[in-house]
């Protein structure tokens, strides 16, 4: 077992590093972060990490639309009106939700081949109403939504994202599941929207679902507003179970851990399954605390294949465009990663996820607050492939154009072309790693910082690196790397970086590895795309004549 305690302000803490312990501070700041306008391009379209991004599209505009600005957009589209249903069923959709709860569903038996059908708001507010009192006829069972859901008429969010008008009017959504109470069931939104959601609250576990052990699939929440406590999202606050073709629109913000778009936490059912996310997708502003993304706040013991984000972010630490955090588990498997959005924070902040793995420490005092952390083997990352950003990215420790921190991780064929600014520990592609197997990475964007920055990491211990490059431009006052800030007995092959006059690769190289210079020509050229690898190919169209990600051809 391998200990690793990184803190990256000051000399001192550069040469204690060579026995693999350090630890360090900085001063406190203000934690007001202002909101930042979004993008929603796609990976394809991009020609250069200077092209000028367009504003998005306000959420009321988004919940409007059928389209999940991806090539799934036929999963994420509505009809307001039931079709194929069975003739006896009861209800007539269309109407906002009068604030009162059905005694029984539309029609169906609750089985696969005959679920619940919902077709009102008063439907729905029966779903949980029996699932919340424990009713034992309803375990496991299937419900279907036959029309789009009104919970509120008119707008809840205004094009910025914020409340419109005034609350007290409003119908408060109460969640199906709660803290104490897990959905068990299968929903299928059959691609229909629930709109006019309000929560607003200090408690926890938080969505149009509280907490789900179940499935939950083929849905939109839109034009809707949540507040509250641990465990907040649009649409599932805690989920242990499967949430799959999902969307969200709705504004979510908190003051407690794990706030997300889409999740605010998703954790494993039990020590033998990892939850499941699948082709989930978030355009509702997020703001909060710790533990904040755009699809989930807190993800653990997860596989998840096919996420984006193209709204603002927002929190003080583990802030990410898709994950805060990806919790410690070698179980871990999270691929097909894109942010759009611009990400703003101040500790563990990362265009993807503001840390995978790892035990963070912040500290705080009256005066300061400062982090750090360490790296066992029993923190390990897991693995973390295909992501691609090019939002804007800032903060102040451990901030990361993909990933803040990674500890015992397995990461590759990642991309970013976003701008990355922090203070102690600033990197194009990840802040800090640690025993960390990485491969496959280029970043494009510029990369500001005080110490402890470089145009791939600002710090890397102890790896195994190879086929990367890096055209950015690199500043900062100490351990300043165009490929790395502060390299400590790393494994490297086939590291290239664009030319910039005398600058060099390495901040401090303590312990080997080789980065090769290329001038501008030579990177744009099929030529540079072998010596990179079968992972990378040119197309003289894209990315402003740099090789791509192969994977990246498929989005």
């Amino acid at each position: 077992m391998k200990f690793f305690l990184l803190g990256i302000f000051g000399i001192t803490a550069l040469f204690t590093a060579c026995s693999q312990t350090a630890s360090s501070s900085i001063d406190n700041v203000e934690e007001d972060v202002s909101a930042i306008s979004s993008s929603s391009k796609k990976i394809n379209s991009s020609s250069s990490k200077n092209s000028e991004k367009k504003s998005s599209s306000s959420v009321e505009k988004l919940a409007d639309s059928s389209s999940s600005n991806n090539s799934d957009d036929e999963k994420f589209s509505s009809s307001s009106v039931a079709e194929e249903l069975d003739e006896d069923c009861v209800g007539e959709p269309g109407n906002p939700w009068d604030g009162t709860t059905a005694k029984n569903f539309a029609c169906g038996a609750g089985t696969k081949k005959s679920p619940y059908i919902i077709l009102t708001a008063e439907q729905l507010a029966h779903l949980s109403f029996v699932i919340n009192a424990s009713d034992k006829d309803y375990k496991g069972k299937y419900f279907k939504l036959g029309a789009d859901i009104k919970l509120n008429k008119g707008d809840i969010i205004d094009e910025k994202g914020s409340l419109v008008g005034d609350s007290t009017r409003l119908h408060k959504w109460t969640p199906i599941g709660n803290s104490s109470v897990a959905f068990d069931g299968f929903f299928d939104g059959d691609g229909h929207i629930v709109s006019g959601m309000f929560v607003n609250t200090t408690s926890s576990h938080n969505g149009l679902f509280g907490q789900s052990s179940g499935t939950v699939e083929n849905l939109t929440v839109g034009n809707s507003w949540v507040y509250g406590g641990k465990y907040s999202a649009g649409v599932i606050g805690r989920s242990i179970g499967s949430v799959l073709n999902v969307k969200n629109l709705a504004s979510v913000s908190g003051k407690e851990e794990c706030v997300g778009g889409v999740i605010g936490s998703s954790y494993q059912k039990d020590y033998k399954t990892s939850s499941i996310v699948k082709n989930v997708f978030n355009g509702g502003i997020v703001v909060g605390d710790k533990n904040v993304g755009g699809v989930a706040g807190c993800a653990t013991f997860v596989t998840i294949d096919n996420a984006e984000n193209i709204a603002p972010i927002e929190g003080f630490a583990y802030v990410g465009g898709v994950f805060g955090g990806i919790g410690s588990s070698s179980k871990n498997d999270v691929k097909n990663l894109k942010n759009n959005g611009n990400v703003t924070g101040k500790h563990f902040v990362g265009g993807i996820s503001g840390h995978c793995g790892g035990s963070l420490i912040l500290n705080s005092t009256a005066l300061n607050k400062s982090s750090s952390y360490s790296c066992y083997d029993f923190n390990a990352c897991g693995k973390f492939q295909n992501a691609y950003n090019d939002g804007s990215i800032s903060g102040l420790r451990y901030v990361g154009g993909i990933i803040g921190e990674v500890c015992y991780g397995t990461i590759e064929n990642l991309a970013n072309i976003g701008n990355v600014s922090g203070e102690g520990g600033t990197g194009g592609i990840v802040s800090s790693m640690s025993y960390t197997t990485s491969k496959s990475l280029y970043n494009t964007g510029d990369v500001f910082g005080l110490t402890y920055v470089g145009g791939i990491a600002g710090y890397n211990q102890e790896g195994v690196t190879s086929s990367a490059y890096s055209t950015g431009k690199v500043d900062g006052d100490s351990l300043v790397g165009l490929m790395i800030g502060y390299n400590y007995n790393t494994t490297m092959a086939d590291y290239y970086y664009l030319e910039q006059g005398e600058q060099e690769p390495f901040g401090l190289n303590n312990g080997g590895g080789v980065a090769t210079p290329k001038s501008a020509d030579e990177m744009k050229s099929d030529k540079f795309a072998e010596l990179l690898g079968d992972e990378f190919v040119y197309d003289s169209g894209l990315n402003n004549g740099y090789p791509i990600l192969s994977w990246e051809m498929n989005e």
